[in-house]
């Protein structure tokens, strides 16, 4: 007799149709939101920067934080993160390293505007997000109509990271 998991519980409960179109639709929306911000940011009137975000941070990294205000390379990472984590999440493409990578901007934006964020207590929006982020890269969320399942496919007899990375 098979051992019961919580998962095959779950699996068992679920409605399977609605859940892949929730999983769908909740995927493309954080991938619509996250390029989004990048793009407005890219195409900025006269350049966008976190200076004045970084610059007033605060908390326990706040001198940190501060100290990369004015960081061309920092915007870039900032921009270019977003916009490519959104893309992948369009696409359904490296769901696993993009949820790894939204984890971590998340963080960095929780602890540098820190007094803020915790303001009402320590869960707000970032942490939030990175949970969901979590449930996308441990949820096989690419293969939801997206392109992970495909490269999973062509990869199938490497195993290791691409296993990994394509869920």
């Amino acid at each position: 007799m098979r051992k019961s998991t919580s998962f095959s519980l779950f699996s068992k409960a679920a409605f399977t149709d609605a859940f892949s179109w929730a999983a769908l639709l909740l995927r493309l929306g954080f991938g619509l939101l996250f390029f989004m911000a990048g793009w407005s940011k890219l195409t900025a009137e006269g350049g966008w920067s976190a200076a004045g975000y970084l610059s007033a941070s605060t908390g326990p990294f706040a001198e940190w934080f501060q100290s990369m205000a004015g960081s061309v390379l920092v915007d870039q990472l900032n921009i270019w993160g977003l916009l490519l984590i959104g893309l992948a999440f369009l696409l359904g493409a490296f769901m696993r390293l993009a949820s790894l990578l939204a984890i971590i901007l998340m963080l960095l934006y929780y602890f540098s505007g820190f007094e803020m964020n915790t303001m009402h207590g320590l869960l707000n929006e970032h942490i939030m997000y990175s949970m969901v982020f979590l449930l996308f890269m441990t949820g096989g969320f690419g293969h939801i109509w997206g392109v992970d399942a495909f490269l999973k496919r062509q990869f199938r007899k490497s195993g290791g990271w691409t296993s990994w990375l394509f869920g």
